[in-house]
């Protein structure tokens, strides 16, 4: 292979790798809410953020297959997140049971459309930066 080809392949490959890791940058990670556990009531989904960070443009990926657990995406008005009363500030609600949500910058809260999970404790908050 001649100097020039390798430069050439070199460049392509750099290129290339640049390419793919702006693509997370652009598009924004995808996570799925309580891993493994997904969305559920089985353990504490309020803590699951610790120890990530989130970007605006990432995406959280809400696992269910009990209908009362349907996503309630939130305004964040202070109050209504800690008492678990998402109807007055309801953003948007989602029913597929494999919910993609793009978290916007700033503060981001869901809760299950059944509060009563709610006030048991499954709920989550995250921040993006």
């Amino acid at each position: 292979m001649s100097i020039g080809m390798s430069k050439l392949l070199v460049v392509g490959i750099s290129l290339f790798v640049c390419l793919l890791l702006q693509c997370e940058e652009i598009y924004g990670k995808e996570y799925v809410v309580g891993d493994d556990k997904g969305w559920s009531p089985d353990h504490n989904v309020s803590s699951w953020p610790e120890g990530k960070k989130f970007k605006a443009g990432d995406v959280l990926n809400f696992k269910y297959t009990n209908p009362s657990f349907e996503v309630v995406a939130l305004i964040d008005y202070p109050g209504y997140y800690e008492a678990c009363d998402p109807y007055p500030v309801a953003k948007d609600i989602y029913t597929s049971g494999n919910d993609l949500v793009v978290l916007e910058k700033g503060a981001n809260a869901f809760v299950p459309f059944d509060i009563s999970y709610c006030k048991r404790g499954m709920k989550l908050k995250v921040e993006a930066e």
